[in-house]
């Protein structure tokens, strides 16, 4: 029953119902038609491992990823974030025994009171969740010298002291310390207070040189895997829940999918009961339906192409259908029909063109259908849907969309930019008032050191001579205070960049400072383009009155395309800024001395979605919004360019607001 079954549902397909009523009429039964066919269960088609093996797959494949791949990055950034905080603390321990080594050098104390009064002040700290976590120092011996949890081993030289691993991890913290002053180091050790459990830790060592020792203070590896233990768990806990709702879901499209199928069936039996009809609606569709032979005759045209070509009966009369295709797509057309013929026997779908007989040409969708055949030659059916107004509305739509996404682009890297510029200004603040305040420090102990040095004669501080130190240290305070200010200026310039563009036009620019900015946000692109690199700017410039957000855009834009015609080092880059008096316009100008542009290129450079970067992920929509923008600004964008030669780029803008220009639409 379920053999007959599927033989009757080939049977409903129209390519297939004489060869049915055929087969019908052999086993000697009437084909089943009608209501009759809709009380049949539905097929037990490959609908379920078509939902379900999608769905499974991406969920295998997201927790895979998460558990794979972010979970480890998430360990790794937890691990990251904890060497962090202790070397910050071990700083601020190596802080505190300056202090009481300060005290003693201005004999406030003896050195032997400072070093008992330093071990007893990191004693005293703890910190972490449980305040547990400590401080230890032990001296290049080396000895331990101050333990808060094992007194045990204070003034024992701990030498071959090992951990559970047979690793001396005291000698460890000597050589981590030697070349570098201060480092990480991996071992095993008790948890906090309790001697009985033993971890993996990681501390940070530093030693203090004048009094030879090494302070150290460490985080358990097992703290950072708690933290992802639970992650875990809680989402392992989503996830079940996330498939059981997915579960559900894909049972009802299930069910939903095998009622659909039978619902398809009865469907197609109506159609094919309903031949006739179906064949008048075709007779008046409002698609082009053309019927020629295999000469290319055309033998039939209904209505709605007379309508939309404009050509009469009596015209179409054995006209070649290829007459009406545009030379450039013939032999394509051709071919097509030719591997209808040969290799697809029931039809295809392309896309091509018509030129009507006003000479304007549309796009078309059309499908073909091979017809019967006599002995002498085939009948093509061609339907075809005018796409022209279609495929111009969704050039502009995929244009518009991404604009769109450049905005949000840029709207996501402000609000980014907003926050770590936040972030770093506070820091660096603090450093360029330290900055300050250490100056006035220096030029107020210059003197005394100066005295000093006359009636001692020679005077170390630190591993420097005092008159090198007297000699380097403005300098030392010079360049920091410009490196602070330099970082201040370049989170500023990313700030003002990255901010949402604005559609304004009437800000007062200043196109020099735009190109600098331009230049200082990609310095590093165009260092490693070339060595030959070279700004002239243009002295009292006029300013103008857009956006100098989207002009900057247009400067990266030209810049970055410059360096990436440049194949060698060697070859030149120049941009110059300057301002024609006669017309009263401001210019920029990018010139590179990279690979050059053919004619061909060059006439179709700023046309939407044109590019030859395809393998590098280009758009081609980057000259084109750039062009759109200077246009808006009421100026111009022009090109020029030879092969191996080099390309120009030149913008004209005028010095007064873009809504005065005579004639422009903005």
């Amino acid at each position: 029953m379920s053999s007959l079954y599927h033989r009757d549902t080939a049977a409903l397909r129209p390519d297939s119902v004489r060869f049915s009523q055929k087969r019908w009429r052999r086993l000697g039964k009437p084909p089943e038609t009608g209501m009759k066919n809709s009380n049949r269960p539905p097929l037990p088609s490959a609908v379920p491992a078509k939902i379900f093996m999608p769905v499974l797959l991406s969920m295998f494949l997201f927790i895979g990823t998460f558990f794979g791949y972010i979970l480890p990055r998430v360990e790794d950034h937890l691990m990251d974030r904890k060497r962090e905080m202790i070397h910050a603390l071990s700083e601020s321990a190596m802080s505190s025994i300056r202090y009481y080594a300060e005290l003693a050098t201005k004999n406030t104390i003896t050195e032997e009171e400072a070093k008992k009064q330093a071990a007893a002040h990191l004693r005293s700290l703890r910190y972490g969740p449980e305040k547990k976590d400590y401080f230890w120092i032990n001296d290049t011996h080396p000895r331990m010298i101050m333990h808060p949890y094992r007194a045990d081993l204070e003034g024992k030289d701990v030498t071959d002291t090992e951990d559970p691993a047979g690793k001396k991890l005291f000698q460890a913290f000597l050589e981590t310390v030697k070349d570098t002053g201060g480092g990480y180091v991996n071992y095993h050790w008790q948890w906090q207070d309790d001697q009985s459990r033993i971890f993996s830790k990681i501390s940070y060592v530093q030693e203090y040189r004048p009094w030879h020792w090494i302070v150290g203070t460490g985080v358990y590896v097992e703290d950072v895997r708690s933290q992802i233990a639970t992650i875990t768990e809680r989402m392992t806990f989503i996830f079940l829940g996330i498939l059981g709702v997915i579960a559900l879901l894909s049972v009802y499209v299930v069910w939903q999918g095998a009622t659909g199928e039978t619902k398809r069936r009865e469907m197609e039996e109506s159609l094919r009961k309903s031949e006739n009809k179906y064949r008048l609606l075709a007779e008046t569709a409002r698609e082009i339906i053309l019927l020629f032979n295999s000469n290319l005759q055309i033998t039939y045209a209904n209505t709605a192409w007379k309508r939309i070509s404009g050509y009469a009966l009596d015209e179409m009369t054995d006209m070649i259908i290829t007459a009406l295709i545009p030379s450039g797509q013939r032999s394509r057309f051709v071919a097509k029909i030719e591997q209808i013929d040969d290799d697809h026997p029931d039809s295809y779908i392309f896309e091509t063109s018509f030129i009507l007989k006003n000479r304007r040409v549309i796009t078309v969708e059309a499908t073909f259908a091979k017809m019967e055949t006599n002995e002498k030659q085939a009948s093509f059916l061609m339907t075809a849907r005018d796409v022209t107004e279609k495929k111009k509305i969704e050039a502009q739509a995929k244009m518009q969309q991404e604009q769109l996404m450049q905005t949000n682009k840029m709207v996501s890297l402000g609000t980014l930019v907003s926050g770590v510029a936040h972030e770093i200004n506070n820091p660096i603040s603090s450093v360029m008032l330290n900055i300050q305040v250490f100056d006035k420090f220096w030029r107020a102990v210059q003197p005394i050191l100066d005295s000093h040095h006359e009636k001692c004669g020679d005077l170390e501080v630190g591993p420097m001579a005092y008159p090198q130190l007297r000699e380097r240290m403005p300098k030392l305070l010079l360049f920091s205070q410009e490196g602070v200010e330099r970082v201040k200026r370049i989170v500023g310039d990313l700030k003002e960049f990255s901010g949402q563009t604005s559609s304004d036009l009437r800000e007062t620019v200043n196109l020099n400072k735009v190109v600098e900015k331009a230049i200082g946000l990609i310095s590093s692109l165009i260092k490693k383009a070339t060595n030959d690199f070279a700004v002239e700017y243009h002295e009292n410039l006029p300013t103008l009155q857009g956006n100098s957000q989207r002009l900057g855009q247009v400067v990266i834009n030209l810049l970055v395309n410059a360096t990436q015609a440049l194949t060698d080092p060697r070859r030149s880059l120049r941009v110059t800024t300057g301002y024609l008096e006669e017309s009263e316009e401001i210019f920029l100008e990018v010139r590179d001395g990279g690979i050059g542009m053919t004619p061909e290129i060059l006439a179709r450079v700023k046309d939407p979605f044109f590019t030859t970067k395809r393998d590098t992920n280009g758009t081609g929509l980057g000259l084109s919004i750039s062009d759109t923008i200077i246009r808006n600004h009421g100026g111009w964008l022009d090109f020029k360019s030879e092969p191996t030669k080099g390309t120009t780029a030149t913008i004209l803008l005028p010095r007064y607001s873009p809504d005065e220009v005579p004639g422009r639409m903005i």
